[in-house]
C-alpha cells in the first residue's frame, strides 16, 4: 500500500497565528491543495492527514471546535 502522509494546516488549509484560531469555523483551503489531494489519490495513494493541535491543550480552542472544524474540512 501507498501512503502520503500531509501535514493539514499551511499544507492543505489556511494557517493562522495561535489566537486567530478562536474565531475560525470553516476551514479556508489552499489554492490548487484539493486538486493535489485527488492526483495523490489517482496515483494510487492513500492519504493520512496529521494535524498537531496544541490549541487544545492551550484552551485557545475546545475539543468541539475541533472536531466541528474537522468535520467541515472531511466533507470538503
Amino acid at each position: 500500500m501507498k501512503v502520503a502522509f500531509l501535514d493539514r494546516d499551511g499544507t492543505i488549509i489556511e494557517d493562522y497565528e495561535d489566537e486567530l484560531w478562536r474565531n475560525k469555523t470553516e476551514p479556508i483551503f489552499l489554492s490548487g491543495s484539493l486538486e493535489a489531494l485527488e492526483k495523490i489519490k489517482r496515483k494510487g495513494y492513500e492519504i493520512i492527514i496529521i494535524t498537531n493541535q496544541y490549541l487544545i491543550d492551550e484552551k485557545i480552542i475546545s475539543i468541539q471546535q475541533y472536531q466541528d472544524f474537522t468535520n467541515k474540512f472531511i466533507k470538503k
